[in-house]
């Protein structure tokens, strides 16, 4: 029962093993997630060069498989949503995404690490994001108007005034 208690209540990580367990926590289940990513975006790092550079690639490893989890759960909800036509939860399913997103981005504020590091690696999930972002619209777009469905064009108006970043 200890260890259920221990796993729930997340501090601030400041050692390499507090980050790996929060980045464990990170591609866990969704309220854990939450709890870690917002107790990992006011983390501090004390800890050697080589320890930093190891940190530095678990972070890039859990922001990645975070981002894929959460675009394959996102990809097959809204084909569930459009096989079961409830076009409406599709605008739901892209403000989670959204806030998926956002939530790998934590790092940007860590500024134990180096400027350049959260530079590329922000510029880089912007970049796929986006990119993924656009093609699922793009997807949607071309289903609405191949299918002649007034309802998707009308969820498709108010996704695209949700802004990704």
């Amino acid at each position: 029962m200890s260890i259920l208690a221990e796993r729930t209540d997340v501090k601030s990580p400041t050692t390499y093993q507090e980050w790996l367990d929060c980045f464990l926590m990170m591609k866990g289940n969704r309220t854990s997630r939450d709890k870690a990513f917002a107790a990992a975006s006011t983390g501090t790092f004390c800890g050697s060069e080589a320890t930093a550079v190891a940190l530095q690639k678990q972070l890039v490893e859990t922001v990645n498989a975070v981002l894929d989890r959460s675009a394959k759960r996102f990809i097959r909800d809204v084909n569930e949503c459009i096989s079961f036509n409830e076009l409406l939860q599709i605008n739901v399913l892209f403000r989670r995404f959204k806030n998926d997103v956002n939530n790998t981005l934590f790092f940007e504020n860590l500024f134990f690490l180096p400027q350049n590091f959260r530079t590329e690696l922000s510029e880089s999930v912007k970049t796929q994001m986006t990119r993924f972002w656009n093609d699922t619209v793009g997807f949607l777009h071309d289903q609405s108007l191949e299918f002649l469905n007034s309802d998707l064009e009308d969820v498709l108006f108010l996704i695209k005034r949700i802004h990704l970043f």
